[in-house]
């Protein structure tokens, strides 16, 4: 994700980028992206929905739970 919302901000949303100062904090969200016209960011929102689904399938074969894959301690 951190990709995706750094290629954006360099790229077809440089603009808003030059809004932002250090120390502002935003929750940004993939949704935001979802509209972009460049074909970089489609390709990379496409591996992030497809490692998604993997994840999901994997956690679901293995009977691995959402908290179990969202735990940074592991």
């Amino acid at each position: 994700m951190e990709r995706i919302i750094n290629m954006g901000m360099t790229g077809e949303f440089a603009e808003i980028n030059e809004i932002f100062r250090e120390g502002d904090t935003f929750k940004f969200d993939l949704e935001m992206f979802r509209d972009s016209k460049d074909q970089n960011m489609q390709l990379l929102l496409g591996l992030f929905d497809e490692l998604e689904t993997v994840m999901n399938t994997l956690a679901n074969i293995n009977g691995i739970t959402e908290e179990e894959l969202e735990d940074e301690d592991i």
